[in-house]
């Protein structure tokens, strides 16, 4: 699998293609739809970094289970707020010390990262 060759973790749509099983129809409809948003090199030609690739597995995995669009928006949108705001209070330092309850964490992801920093 090559990675493009001038940046590491930024990808064509023939590597995300492989990373995700996604068709680059696929790819580009979910673009449309405003679900990701990849970077364009100067001869407009799309870049996707790794988080492009990781919410694109997302939208893949909830859409292979049932999810419909504004569904899988929304799901997405909550986990990655969920993630950010337990980013901001790991960095702040409010969270501290050992992890002693897992109220209200209620998702993996969330209970994940704040399991890894304790």
């Amino acid at each position: 699998m090559a990675v493009y060759p001038s940046l590491k973790g930024i990808y064509p749509i023939g590597i995300v293609e492989e990373k995700t099983g996604l068709t680059s129809r696929q790819i580009r409809y979910y673009e449309n739809m405003g679900l990701i948003s990849p970077i364009r090199t100067q001869g407009k030609q799309r870049r996707y970094t790794e988080k492009d690739v990781i919410r694109l597995s997302r939208i893949k995995y909830l859409k292979d289970n049932g999810f419909d669009l504004k569904s899988i928006r929304e799901k997405i949108e909550l986990l990655e707020k969920s993630t950010k705001d337990l980013d901001l209070m790991i960095n702040s330092g409010a969270v501290q010390g050992r992890l002693t309850s897992l109220y209200p964490v209620s998702n993996r992801a969330v209970l994940m990262k704040l399991l890894e920093k304790n």
